[in-house]
């Protein structure tokens, strides 16, 4: 141990006799006098950003109540309303479908039978019946289209089959159809066709999902769980906001006191937020259920407004349902950190420190892996490595001083970024202690501190620049040239930046090892987007989390890589001849 911790301050010493240290402060000390500057961030959304109730008085507030109490009963019920209707007309649409299809193929037969051996008015009749049922297809296939806010789509395999056949078949007969009479309907039948044909081509368009097939009983058991509940909370609360109201039309001291209008918003706040997360947790299990067995790109390319992510439905049905069952509203707690938003109703230091380390981040890293990559390759640039070689210590414990002095490094940066950070953002917006809601792994939600939040925020960075540090240091062991060893792992890194940028979190990213390295994401807020002056700033630090991952794939990824840079670098350094 105590060779490893001379070995350690020797690698120190060098460090510190470089220019890059000194380049380092520069760049930190330029972007700790900036960041305020920077940091734009947008209002928490929350209920109590987006409801606004009156505070003149009590009447006031209580008449605003009552509207807003009104809006979110609309909005349950056209949810509640939705989810019943997919429930109840699942198999009569699909049943209808597949009949006026079936009715379509016989018809088409009818009329190649009447082209043959009918009479002109038997092919007149038979056209006429025959235009009048696809216009029923193409007029239902549509409104089941265009009638939901999730139209979804139950067209099974028969009735693909049979709208590719028939359209192919009918527009085979009307070249076909040679009697005078006939080529009168020409023109309204092959409009008729072409719609048909149109709905085929929607079905194409929204993805060729064949079978949107969810389950009735989920469905269900959704609207027993989050429609309308909490019905007795919420008549107790009822009955007090009304109290409350009645008081005070009797008596107008009653009516202007702070305390009384506080009160009933509180009162009131606490109302509206129960329907408030059943709506939200109603409209995210609708999407969860509707999505089972799809991909989050073939949900996207159906829905053709917005990236589905199964994980943020996940992630948000877990945050309201428990915000639910407890009575609470996010009123009452900060939100996750966000790059672009603010955690709680105003700026605090916590939230400048996080935005301020997230960008400082970016340095440190790119500081640490041009450090780690001269690690040792300098060593035998300079031809220093012979020297290090004769001294009476094991190859071992050379390659952990060296990743212990990169790592100590970076940790000192850290440090001190979060220290300056703290003490501008103490003066610049205050600071408080508020209660954070967290949402791990999108299935377990629970409340911590602010400050133990940011505390496994800091150590969730610390293991992305450590697993950087090592693949640095790695790459270092296998190139003796110091330029080649830094511009390979300096491009690794900078490729990756720019592949996260520019996917904007496209599914294909998860395939990048890289983009598995960053454990905080996993504590909710990844899906904070709001708007901000910064916007390119947010897209470059907006770390994506996948449908298919977890923190357990994450957790796996990085002790595998861990694993895998250590063997590398221990067995190559040891094994390799120093000339």
């Amino acid at each position: 141990m105590g060779k490893t911790f001379n070995l350690f301050k020797g690698e120190l010493k060098k460090i510190f006799l470089g220019p890059g240290i000194f380049f380092m402060t520069a760049f930190l000390i330029l972007l700790l006098t900036i960041a305020p500057k920077l940091f734009t961030p947008a209002e928490k959304v929350d209920l109590s950003s987006s409801i606004s109730i009156s505070t003149r008085n009590v009447e006031s507030a209580y008449s605003s109540f009552l509207e807003y109490k009104a809006d979110y009963s609309t909005k349950l019920n056209e949810i509640q309303s939705e989810i019943q209707e997919l429930i109840e007309n699942k198999s009569n649409f699909k049943e209808s479908l597949v009949e006026l299809s079936n009715n379509i193929h016989l018809l088409r037969m009818k009329l190649d039978q009447q082209i043959l051996v009918g009479t002109e008015e038997d092919l007149s009749d038979c056209l006429t019946e025959l235009i009048i049922t696809t216009e029923q297809f193409n007029s239902l296939y549509n409104s089941y289209m265009t009638e939901y806010l999730l139209p979804v789509i139950l067209v099974d395999e028969e009735l693909d089959h049979n709208i590719r056949i028939e359209t192919s078949q009918l527009l085979k007969l009307l070249n076909q159809t040679g009697d005078k009479s006939a080529r009168d309907f020409y023109v309204k039948l092959n409009d008729s066709l072409e719609n048909y044909k149109s709905a085929y081509n929607i079905k194409n368009y929204t993805n060729k999902i064949k079978n949107l097939d969810y389950n009735d009983e989920k469905l269900k058991e959704l609207l027993k769980k989050y429609y309308n509940p909490k019905e007795e909370y919420k008549n107790e609360l009822l009955t007090s906001i009304t109290e409350i109201a009645n008081q005070a039309s009797i008596d107008t001291e009653y009516n202007i006191s702070k305390t009384n209008i506080n009160n009933i918003k509180n009162l009131a706040f606490n109302y509206l937020s129960v329907d408030d997360s059943s709506f939200y947790s109603l409209q995210n299990g609708l999407y969860l259920e509707v999505a089972t067995n799809k991909s989050d790109a073939e949900m996207s390319s159906y829905l053709g407004f917005e990236e589905f992510n199964a994980y943020k439905y996940k992630e948000n049905l877990n945050r309201y349902s428990y915000l639910l069952e407890n009575n609470l509203s996010n009123t009452n707690f900060a939100n996750m950190f966000s790059f672009n938003s603010i955690s709680g109703s105003q700026e605090n230091a916590f939230d400048y420190m996080y935005f301020t380390l997230e960008i400082a981040s970016f340095f440190i890293i790119a500081f640490t892996v041009i450090l780690g990559a001269g690690m040792i390759a300098k060593e035998y640039s300079e031809g220093t490595i012979k020297l290090l070689a004769i001294r009476p210590y094991k190859r071992n414990k050379i390659i952990m001083a060296k990743i212990l002095a990169t790592m100590f490094l970076a940790f000192i940066f850290v440090l001190v970024c979060t220290i300056v950070s703290l003490i501008t953002g103490c003066i610049l917006y205050g600071i408080s202690f508020p209660t954070m809601i967290v949402t791990f792994n999108a299935s377990i939600t629970f409340t911590l501190p602010i400050w133990v939040i940011f505390l496994i925020y800091l150590a969730c960075l610390m293991i992305k620049i450590w697993i950087f540090a090592l693949l640095a240091i790695s790459i270092s062991t296998i190139f003796k040239s110091y330029i080649a060893a830094v511009c390979i792992s300096s491009g690794i890194y900078i490729l990756n930046i720019i592949l996260t940028f520019v996917s904007k979190g496209a599914n294909w990213l998860k395939y990048n090892i890289f983009a598995n390295l960053d454990l905080f994401k996993y504590f909710g807020g990844s899906f904070t987007t709001s708007y901000t002056a910064n916007q390119n700033l947010t897209n470059l630090f907006l770390s994506p989390v996948f449908a298919d991952t977890s923190i357990w794939v994450t957790i796996i990824t990085i002790g595998v890589l861990a694993i895998i840079l250590n063997l590398i670098l221990f067995n190559i350094f040891k094994h390799r001849d120093i000339n």
